[in-house]
C-alpha cells in the first residue's frame, strides 16, 4: 500500500521540478521511507535506485524493456535480476531495483532504432489509425495504433465481444 505518491518532472510540468534521485535524497534525510517504488526510463531508474543501495530501503522498479508477445517465449524482454535471466513479461515487470542488470538492461533497449524510427514514422502516416483513449470510437479498448481486425468495432447484435471466427475473440480465444 502506498502512503504517498511524489511525482518528479525534469521540467517542473507536474509534481516536483527536478531530478527523482534528488527529490528521494532530500526525503531520506527529513523522512522514514519504508519502500520506494518507481517508474520510467530506465537510467532515471538506475541513478534513483543507487539513492536508496546504502540505507536497505526496499526499492521496486517497474521495469519496461523490449516486449514481443507477453509470454515469455520471444526472450526479448529478457532481463538479469541477482545474476539470474528472467523475463519481464512473465516474471515481472516489477522487480527488486537493487539486483537489476541496468547496464545490460540499457544495452538491449538500445538494439532496434532504426526499426522503431520506421515503425514510428509508418504510425504517424497511417491515416487510419486508431489514436483515442479507448482505441475506437465505440469504446473497443484496441487503440494506441492498432488497426482493429477483431471484430468488435463493428456493430454487435447481441455478439458483444465475437466476430465472424466462429465464436471466438480477434485471439482466437474461446468466448
Amino acid at each position: 500500500e502506498c502512503d504517498e505518491l511524489v511525482i518528479c518532472t525534469d521540467d517542473g510540468s507536474r509534481g516536483y521540478h527536478g531530478f527523482p534521485a534528488d527529490i528521494l535524497k532530500k526525503r531520506i534525510e527529513t523522512d522514514k521511507i519504508d519502500a520506494v517504488w518507481i517508474i520510467g526510463p530506465a537510467i532515471m531508474m538506475k541513478i534513483t535506485s543507487m539513492a536508496t543501495l546504502s540505507t536497505g530501503i526496499k526499492t521496486i522498479v517497474n521495469l519496461n524493456p523490449i516486449m514481443v508477445d507477453g509470454t515469455g517465449m520471444c526472450g526479448s524482454c529478457r532481463v538479469t535480476v541477482d545474476g539470474k535471466m528472467k523475463f519481464a513479461c512473465v516474471d515481472g515487470p516489477e522487480f527488486d531495483a537493487h539486483l537489476v542488470d541496468w547496464n545490460e538492461l540499457m544495452n538491449r533497449q538500445r538494439i532496434y532504432p532504426a526499426m522503431e524510427k520506421e515503425s514510428a514514422e509508418l504510425y504517424a502516416a497511417d491515416p487510419h489509425r486508431q489514436d483515442g483513449i479507448n482505441g475506437h470510437a465505440d469504446g473497443h479498448p484496441g487503440g494506441h495504433g492498432h488497426v482493429c481486425t477483431c471484430g468488435l468495432s463493428k456493430a454487435n447484435s447481441g455478439n458483444e465481444g465475437k466476430n465472424e471466427n466462429n465464436g471466438k475473440t480477434g485471439n482466437g480465444v474461446e468466448n
